[in-house]
């Protein structure tokens, strides 16, 4: 393998490739180009702080939070038949007060009340149908106890 520089002149024929454009040399403690000096910084001037009121931070709703828990607490528990009727209108009140709330200014929790709100309609849906089943067979029951005891 040959060793080819392209910046030493050969003696052969070939080739010879120029260097590259030409550094100009610096005198050691120069520069090449003059100092700019920095732009003037601003003096800020101690402003008094606004009123507290307006570093409040944000409240989240209680209403709406309860709603939520009580709604999805209804969901999982639509087999009991009284229980989850209550539980249901109960998220759908907690939830549509905390809506309600969320809406006032210093308060947040809107989604969680929305979502309260659907988890107890959804719930109070198979709690009417689980107790209409309840009620059947109990009346079915009711009947035919009657016909043989009677």
């Amino acid at each position: 393998m040959t060793e080819f520089d392209p910046y030493r002149q050969q003696d052969q024929a070939g080739p010879v490739y120029p260097p590259s454009a030409p550094v100009p040399q610096q005198p050691w403690g120069t520069q090449p180009y003059p100092v700019q000096p920095y732009a003037p910084q601003p003096v800020y001037v101690a402003q008094p702080y606004p009123a507290y009121a307006a570093y409040q931070p944000l409240t989240t709703s209680g209403m709406a939070v309860a709603g939520m828990v009580v709604g999805i607490v209804a969901l999982v528990l639509f087999w009991v038949p009284f229980v989850d009727l209550v539980l249901g209108f109960l998220a759908i009140g907690l939830s549509w007060g905390g809506m309600v709330q969320a809406d006032r200014p210093g308060y947040t929790g809107k989604g969680m009340g929305i979502a309260g709100l659907v988890c107890g309609i959804i719930a109070v849906i198979p709690a009417v149908i689980v107790m209409l089943f309840f009620f059947g067979i109990m009346a079915a029951a009711g009947t035919a106890a009657c016909t043989y005891a009677c």
